[in-house]
């Protein structure tokens, strides 16, 4: 083997190494806990779930300078199709966009569910933060019935990325990362439909 070859096979060998250890290396301590289901009825379900270890110095930083932020919450029910891939029978997302407002010395947090939209303020970064890192009894409609015969589960994802800036503003705040935020999809324990 010449040592040419030697070469490419070390770079590719470093390479390869990168590739596989570099997500591990960088992926946030952020995490979902707590995900409980709670079956209503064969029609309609309740979620609830907390964010955990998320916040940072950077992001009171980028809200106090006037950057504001957008938190989503993905809820997904699932059916368990063993030996396949398991289906997808409703979405649900959760928008929380955060601004800070410097003269007021106030956090306003506008929510929206489907097509409600919600809007609150609240005087400091802690209880903002108690705010959006909750969901609670969140009502999901199952689209179709339950069915007895079949096991479902619900996953809940979180990300967080700054919220559209204007134009002019695009050029001076271009370093700011798309996705500042990134959970894992967290997994409900499996569930049925009730008994009728």
């Amino acid at each position: 083997m010449t040592e040419r070859n030697r070469n490419i096979m070390r770079v590719t060998a470093v390479l390869l190494f990168l590739c596989v250890h570099a997500p591990v290396a960088y992926a946030g301590d952020e995490r979902i806990a707590g995900l409980t289901v709670t079956v209503i009825n064969n029609s309609e379900l309740t979620v609830s779930a907390e964010l955990i270890r998320w916040y940072n110095p950077n992001l009171r930083d980028d809200l106090n300078n006037g950057i504001p932020k957008d938190l989503y919450y993905y809820i997904l029910l699932k059916k368990r199709q063993p030996g396949w891939f398991d289906e997808e029978i409703v979405s649900k997302t959760i928008r929380h966009t955060i601004k800070y407002d410097v003269l007021k010395k106030q956090y306003s947090i506008k929510t929206r569910v489907d097509d409600q939209t919600t809007q609150k303020t609240v005087e400091t970064f802690e209880e903002m933060a108690d705010l959006i890192s909750k969901i609670d009894r969140v009502r999901i409609p199952a689209g179709k019935r339950l069915k007895s015969r079949h096991t479902y589960y619900v996953s809940v994802k979180v990300e967080m990325r700054a919220t559209k800036v204007p134009f002019y503003l695009e050029y001076i705040f271009f370093f700011i990362p798309a996705l500042e935020l990134d959970t894992p999809w967290a997994d409900s324990a499996p569930f049925y439909a009730l008994e009728e």
